[in-house]
Formats: C-alpha cells, sequence, structure tokens
C-alpha cells in the first residue's frame, strides 16, 4: 500500500513539472518581438531618403533597414521624399499581408525642416481583400506638398507588437462576390511584425514650372570676359504657378486602342502582355482599362 502511495506521489510530482514547462512555453511565444539594435540616427534629418520617381515603388521592410527611434517606440523603417519638380503628389500606400504576418503602417510626414506635421494612424488604413491583380493589404490614400509634407517615413509602433487581426477567408469573399454558399473555412489570423512589404504607387497633381526672367546674349565673335565687375549677373530662375495636371485624360481613339489590345492578348491568354498594357494604360490615363481588363478575366 505504501509502494502504491509513494508511485501516485511520484507521478503527480512528474504532472505537475511537466504543467509549469508547457506554460512556460506558451507565455514565451506571448512575448512581443523587439529590435535590440541601436537606432540609426539622433534626427530625422539623418535618415535615408528614397525619392519617389517614376509611377511606383515596392520597398521591403526588414533586418537591413534603417532602425528609427520614435515617439511610440523603436522600429524599422523607410523615408521617401518628394522630387523637385513636384509640387503636390497623391500617395497610395499599400502594406501587403505576406503569408500570416503583416508590417503594421504608421505614416510620418515631415515639413522641409525635418519636423512632424502629420501622423496617419494605423486606424485610418483600411484592409483591402486579395484579388487577381493584388494582394490583401491595408491601404491609404494622402497627399504630400512640397511646401509643407515634402518628407514620409513609414514605420511600425511598438504598441502593434503581439496583436493580430482576423481578415476573411479568401473563399469566403470570392463566394459572396459569386453569390455562392458560403463555404465552411477559418478566417486566418494574421500577426502584425517587425518587417513586412510595401508598394507606393504615386502620381503627381502639381508640377514645378520655372521662367527664365531675361536672356543675355552675346555678339558674334566675343567671348565674356571672367571679370565679376564687367561680367552680366547671373540669371536666376524665378517659380512661377504650378501646373495643375491632376485632370490629364487619355484621348478616346487612345483609350479604345489600349482596351482593344489587353482583349487581344487575353483571349489569346497571354496575361503577361495584358497586364504590361494594363499598366501602361493607366500610367498614361486611362478611365476603362482596369474594368475591361477585371470583366474579361472573370
Amino acid at each position: 500500500m505504501k509502494i502504491i502511495k509513494k508511485r501516485t506521489v511520484l507521478i503527480m510530482a512528474l504532472l505537475s513539472i511537466m504543467g509549469c514547462s508547457n506554460t512556460d512555453a506558451v507565455s514565451t511565444n506571448t512575448i512581443p518581438p523587439m529590435i535590440n539594435q541601436a537606432a540609426c540616427c539622433t534626427s530625422y534629418s539623418q535618415f535615408s531618403w528614397i525619392p519617389l520617381q517614376g509611377a511606383d515603388i515596392s520597398v521591403a521592410i526588414n533586418a537591413q533597414s534603417q532602425i528609427g527611434q520614435f515617439p511610440d517606440g523603436k522600429s524599422y523603417f523607410s523615408g521617401f521624399s518628394l522630387p523637385g519638380h513636384v509640387e503636390k503628389m497623391q500617395v497610395t500606400l499599400d502594406s501587403f499581408i505576406r503569408g500570416d504576418h503583416v508590417f503594421a503602417p504608421t505614416v510620418m510626414l515631415l515639413n522641409a525642416d525635418f519636423q512632424p506635421v502629420k501622423i496617419i494612424d494605423l486606424n485610418k488604413f483600411s484592409l483591402t481583400s486579395s484579388h487577381l491583380l493584388q494582394r490583401a493589404a491595408y491601404q491609404h490614400t494622402f497627399t504630400m506638398t512640397a511646401k509643407n509634407t515634402p518628407y514620409m517615413v513609414v514605420y511600425s509602433p511598438e504598441k502593434y507588437r503581439g496583436e493580430s487581426i482576423t481578415i476573411p477567408h479568401l473563399e469566403r469573399v470570392r463566394a459572396e462576390e459569386l453569390g455562392l454558399p458560403r463555404p465552411i473555412v477559418t478566417d486566418p489570423k494574421i500577426e502584425y511584425a517587425l518587417t513586412g512589404q510595401l508598394h507606393l504607387a504615386f502620381k503627381p497633381t502639381q508640377l514645378k514650372s520655372y521662367q527664365v526672367s531675361s536672356l543675355v546674349l552675346v555678339p558674334q565673335g566675343q567671348t565674356l570676359i571672367a571679370d565679376s565687375s564687367v561680367m552680366p549677373k547671373a540669371v536666376a530662375k524665378v517659380p512661377v504657378s504650378a501646373v495643375d495636371v491632376s485632370n490629364s485624360t487619355m484621348l478616346p481613339e487612345t483609350e479604345a486602342f489600349y482596351n482593344q489590345q489587353i482583349t487581344s492578348a487575353i483571349k489569346h491568354k497571354n496575361i503577361k502582355k495584358a497586364l504590361q498594357l494594363l499598366n501602361e494604360a493607366k500610367r498614361a490615363g486611362s478611365a476603362s482599362a482596369e474594368t475591361v481588363f477585371v470583366e474579361l478575366v472573370k
């Protein structure tokens, strides 16, 4: 009888130890990820900036990215700036969901003195569903201006570490769009991560233009003397009102041409060419190319 009691006590002790071990493992997994490296800079003016040139930029936020110390914690980040010829720019930022992780973005807009003037929090972003042309993402569209906000930083505050969001399963979204019965699926849980993938699409809505105040002509056969007392004064470039390009539209015949080419490419099952034509048409100001493409690939 004593032997049985001793064995029972021993078994209970072992189970107790195993239980404690499992509890520790679970609590360790709940510790939010942290950045242990030092920040790259002591002021925002020391950041490295990527000019917003072209039509779009894809940027990976990873362990090789810059590390900044922000008011709401340390974060990997990427900095962007307006090109010199742009007065106003419309920017659409996407932070893509990759697998079961996403970089929860916050946008900080800075003035020419690198002082923050506006913060765009995560709650301002909308959650887009994945479709044929793009993955699911946090998305927000905003405006940058050369006068007030020529610099932008995208980072993720520490308060989001260890948190998550549940998004609708792709099959459920498709079923709802097509009016089909709702499938039996589990909506995926997406963790907020230290790293991620950003995509920025941008379009200038106002450009800077310049005019020459006067023109200096040199008589034929003569040269300018390199003496400041007799040389004409340098002609300064005087900025004039910005040129509004926000309402630029494609000509109807050009629009029809792109739509015809996209249709032909899809009929010949050349999706790659169709996508190239679609992107080219959108950059040129097409308002119907994407609709034509989506209707044909349904």
